[in-house]
């Protein structure tokens, strides 16, 4: 996935994750649960973005040393 892409996707799990966190603070007794698993959800899947950022950086990092070398 190319920079574009990645900041593509960041935009609308941001947007989703503003969605689900309004939808959690208007949700009733009977849909709060399923509100909070779903921002849970939406707050995994941004930490899982920027850990795979991280270890793409350290990766093209160690390889232009080793191609430095």
């Amino acid at each position: 996935m190319n920079q574009p892409q990645w900041d593509h996707l960041q935009h609308l799990l941001s947007n989703r994750l503003e969605d689900a966190q309004e939808r959690l603070e208007m949700a009733d007794k009977t849909n709060f649960r399923f509100e909070q698993g779903r921002l849970n959800e939406l707050r995994f899947m941004l930490e899982l973005q920027n850990t795979a950022k991280a270890v793409l950086g350290k990766t093209q990092t160690r390889a232009n040393r080793i191609s430095a070398l």
